[in-house]
């Protein structure tokens, strides 16, 4: 991946349809892919940004694969950024990004979308749903064949995320800096595991002065992290798609305090699966009637697993997004 930096973006913005579209191109991989194509019956792009390496031409049957309805991340980035050339320069690159995600799916044959980025899509780019193919986009479901938990006696809050990530940054800074000193004013002995790698400077800064933060920085297996506490936040303010994080709490049975970002395009019932809240005050609130509320505790661990497990496991999604392959093939 080439650096971001307003050099390269302006680079991109003379050469490219996006940014991550630059930022991802290479001469040796574009061969590779026009050679594959040549051999192939069906080619799934992966993620937006290989759809450009994609030849106009061609005669396969292509898929894209949408991880995201992309250009919401950036129009949404620039809406809550307070910098007026950030702001300009995010929401150029939504247009840029809204316009090469309409031609993915238009000059596909289908697109796998998670249910909340096939409504997106559908409307704000004036596509109809015919073009459109259910996909979710999971966790580590493995973590349901592990026994459920039990309700803990020490306070402690999960989190996990790529924090070079901007959504997942800014959530979490947000969060620091929103909530979690009212969540230490009412529960002292609260502490709060953070876990992901990719932290910036600020970031680092601000977890070594919040009290009773503990960054671990990246961890192969949260398994034990996961085990050790009361439950887990997610708490997004923009973003798009399915968010793992939300699900991997779900998939072992931990409660969950999110943003209604945090949990679009999954089945959610607040009070019943998760506690969703977008104002700061109500998400610490929330915290602190887990670690006391037991019923509320046991309630949510139970259905959100099994939610989880009903619904959003990767081999009922496997056969269903086969099937959608092989009706293509025949």
């Amino acid at each position: 991946f080439k650096k971001r930096g307003v050099f390269n973006w302006l680079i991109a913005l003379l050469n490219f349809p996006t940014f991550n579209a630059f930022r991802v191109y290479s001469l040796e991989l574009e061969t590779m892919i026009k050679w594959a194509m040549g051999s192939s019956n069906v080619v799934v792009v992966d993620h937006l940004e290989m759809i450009d390496l994609v030849p106009q031409k061609h005669q396969n049957n292509v898929i894209y694969h949408s991880h995201n309805a992309e250009f919401k991340i950036w129009h949404d980035y620039g809406h809550l950024n307070s910098s007026i050339f950030t702001s300009w320069a995010m929401n150029l690159e939504a247009g840029r990004v809204k316009r090469l995600e309409r031609y993915a799916i238009n000059s596909t044959s289908f697109t796998f979308a998670a249910p909340n980025d096939q409504e997106t899509l559908s409307t704000e780019l004036g596509i109809g749903s015919e073009k459109f193919r259910l996909t979710y986009h999971l966790g580590n479901d493995e973590l349901l064949q592990l026994p459920d938990l039990q309700d803990k006696q020490q306070k402690r809050i999960f989190y996990a995320g790529t924090l070079d990530w901007e959504p997942n940054r800014d959530g979490l800074t947000w969060f620091l800096k929103e909530c979690w000193p009212t969540v230490k004013s009412e529960q002292p002995d609260m502490t709060f595991q953070i876990c992901g790698k990719g932290a910036n400077p600020e970031l680092l800064t601000l977890m070594k002065r919040s009290d009773g933060v503990e960054y671990l920085g990246f961890v192969p297996d949260l398994t034990e992290v996961m085990d050790s506490c009361t439950l887990a936040i997610v708490p997004l303010r923009f973003g798009s798609g399915m968010k793992i994080k939300t699900l991997d709490a779900m998939y072992r049975g931990l409660p969950v305090v999110t943003t209604k970002v945090g949990a679009e395009g999954i089945e959610l019932v607040s009070q019943k699966h998760a506690v969703i809240a977008d104002d700061a005050n109500e998400f610490a609130t929330a915290i602190t009637r887990l670690t006391s509320d037991k019923e509320l505790w046991s309630m949510l661990s139970v259905e959100s697993r099994a939610l989880a497990r009903s619904k959003y496991t990767y081999s009922a999604l496997a056969e269903s997004m086969l099937n959608d392959i092989n009706l293509l093939i025949k």
